[in-house]
């Protein structure tokens, strides 16, 4: 299990790629199930559990469904498992350093735009760090050069973004009305 965790953390450092990971159904349910949970506790929208878990679940189920379109349009998806693996696992861990500043941010009144800095800073700096780190795995999992990984992955945050603000825009509007 700590090799397991250590390929996640080599990931996250861009020094392993994601057939580094078993092609493990198993470790793929574990991880897709961590990265849920994680959400679920980091979601600070949605106030009950029952909206939280959906919010979460659809976020991940269309995460799978572009990563998965994504590896069969490049004939790759025999790396479906690694490379959905590789994309929980790193999302897992980039949550939960991401969670305390994100909680740190949000505790900060409106009136004290200073206190924010740090944490807005660290949470912009994570963002960009896992666009980084999903770029180096689509990177490895389709064989292709950067430019098209930077490009396959402003896609995939294009289509899971906006499906997430479509399904779910006046969850989304009331939280911005607050």
């Amino acid at each position: 299990m700590n090799s397991i965790l250590l390929v996640f953390f080599d990931l996250l450092r861009l020094r392993r790629g994601p057939q580094d990971l078993p092609a493990s159904q198993n470790l793929l349910i574990i991880s897709g199930f961590l990265l849920i949970v994680t959400a679920i506790l980091g979601d600070h929208m949605n106030t009950d559990f029952t909206s939280r878990l959906i919010f979460a679940v659809t976020q991940v189920v269309i995460l799978t469904a572009t990563v998965w379109i994504i590896l069969s349009i490049n004939k790759k998806a025999e790396r479906a498992i690694q490379t959905l693996t590789a994309f929980y696992g790193t999302s897992v861990l980039m949550q939960l350093v991401v969670w305390p500043f994100r909680t740190w941010l949000l505790s900060t009144g409106e009136d004290i735009q200073q206190q924010a800095s740090l944490p807005l800073f660290a949470v912009i700096a994570l963002a960009i760090w896992s666009f980084v780190v999903m770029v180096h795995i689509y990177r490895n999992a389709l064989d292709s050069s950067r430019g098209k990984a930077i490009l396959i992955s402003i896609v995939t945050q294009m289509v899971v973004g906006m499906s997430m603000l479509t399904l779910f825009a006046n969850e989304l509007q009331q939280e911005l009305v607050k």
